[in-house]
């Protein structure tokens, strides 16, 4: 008799077990389900399928980290469909100006092998296997073309600039011609890391006054280089003013762009396709942000014909450096986010977990999306430099009006972490 009470017990707490179980899976699937939006599936699009404007002369595309390999790999099908469809042969990275110099001698055909190259960039967030990819497919578009018919690499940034006094030096490798008796062996002196330029303006000002005046496409890119040094020299001092360092830094990365529209208008080609973080290709102006990013810099720059794509995730692995490692020290660490953006929830919903919005397409017959993306509402935006600020105030998101911040928005429900190959 005990024996057959305690068997109808276990069977009862088992069956109890069961239904609590397959009541938390159907509360679950009601809960997914009251998530979604129909309305998306109506408007939604590919990065495939998305119509860029007619006209526009700068597309930038982001990153809402820079620690996932899902926005690194959106780099590639981006370049692949704008010189399909587009008149681009070029893609300009947030890495120092003579960074991208180098990386465009390599895609070339120089010899140098492209996972060593990346190992030995200032930004280790590019030292991964999607970025080598893309490198690759760039070097073999390339083969057998000429240089104005190449796709070509550009930097855009204006920290690291001794990497541009570094690429001096090989530049005069090529053409010795550039330069007058005794600027290399100065350069070659100055290209140390440890080496100080700052008290070098006037050298670098004439060589620029000099270079600039040839439409040779190598010296025009030499040209940026040293374009670049000026505005290292001049740069806001970061520990005394940082707020007047990042409005500076998005400004000449701006003004970089500028100057690679110049370089490829000379070659033939009307668009540039630029790439960075979701923080600096996105719009909006210091009155109604108390910023400038860079997008916003580059659309007054072209007269309004910026077409910034943003890309945003639900649910992420990240991989970021831990701020404040360095060197042998240097560290890198996978973190869990939820942006709790309804929108990036909706990614769910499709096949390979992701779809786009054109925010110029939601007409306000779609209602509850037209009102989404023109209120404030959390957006995932994940910064490089780990601290526990970020996990103790959440600022791994940020609310805004997205589309006033970008055009279109590539939307993920789950994102997966980078791995470097050298760290």
């Amino acid at each position: 008799m005990k024996l057959f009470k305690r068997t109808l017990i276990i069977i009862s707490l088992l069956i109890a077990g069961y239904i609590g179980i397959m009541l938390l899976i159907n509360a679950g699937t009601f809960l997914s389900s009251s998530r979604k939006l129909p309305e998306v599936e109506e408007i939604a699009t590919t990065l495939d399928n998305m119509v860029i404007p007619e006209g526009t002369r700068v597309i930038g595309i982001g990153e809402a980290t820079h620690g996932n390999a899902e926005f690194q790999t959106a780099k590639l099908e981006m370049l692949k469909k704008l010189i399909a469809e587009g008149n681009c042969r070029c893609i300009a990275f947030e890495m120092s100006v003579g960074e991208g110099a180098m990386i465009n001698s390599a895609i070339h055909g120089n010899g140098e092998h492209l996972t060593e190259l990346v190992g030995s960039l200032d930004y280790p967030l590019y030292d991964t296997q999607q970025i080598v990819d893309l490198l690759a497919w760039m070097r073999e578009f390339n083969r057998g073309r000429s240089y104005d018919n190449s796709v070509i690499f550009y930097g855009i940034d204006m920290q690291g600039a001794y990497t541009s006094i570094k690429y001096l030096c090989s530049f005069y490798e090529k053409h010795p011609e550039a330069f007058k008796e005794g600027e290399i062996e100065k350069i070659t002196m100055l290209a140390d890391p440890e080496a100080d330029y700052m008290g070098e303006r006037d050298f670098f000002q004439n060589m620029y006054d000099r270079l600039s005046r040839s439409n040779n496409t190598d010296y025009m890119i030499a040209t940026m280089c040293i374009n670049t040094v000026l505005q290292g020299i001049d740069r806001p001092d970061f520990d005394t003013d940082p707020n007047a360092y990042g409005e500076y830094r998005d400004q000449c990365m701006a003004l970089n762009v500028q100057a690679i529209s110049k370089i490829e208008e000379h070659r033939g080609y009307s668009q540039v396709l630029v790439t960075a973080h979701n923080g600096h290709i996105m719009k909006g102006s210091a009155e109604s942000y108390g910023e400038t990013a860079m997008g916003q810099r580059i659309s007054d720059l072209f007269d309004g014909k910026y077409f910034c794509v943003g890309t945003e995730f639900y649910n992420t692995v990240v991989n970021i450096h831990t701020a404040g490692t360095y060197n042998e020290a240097y560290e890198r660490k996978d973190h869990e986010y939820c942006s709790q953006d309804i929108l990036a929830y909706q990614a769910r919903y499709f096949d390979d977990g992701r779809y786009a919005l054109v925010f110029g397409d939601v007409t306000e017959d779609q209602s509850r999306i037209y009102h989404i993306i023109h209120e404030d509402n959390f957006t995932g935006i994940a910064g490089e430099g780990y601290t526990l600020y970020i996990d103790l105030h959440k600022t791994y998101r940020v609310k805004m009006k997205v589309a006033e911040r970008y055009d279109a928005m590539i939307y993920y429900y789950q994102t997966t972490p980078i791995r470097c190959l050298h760290y």
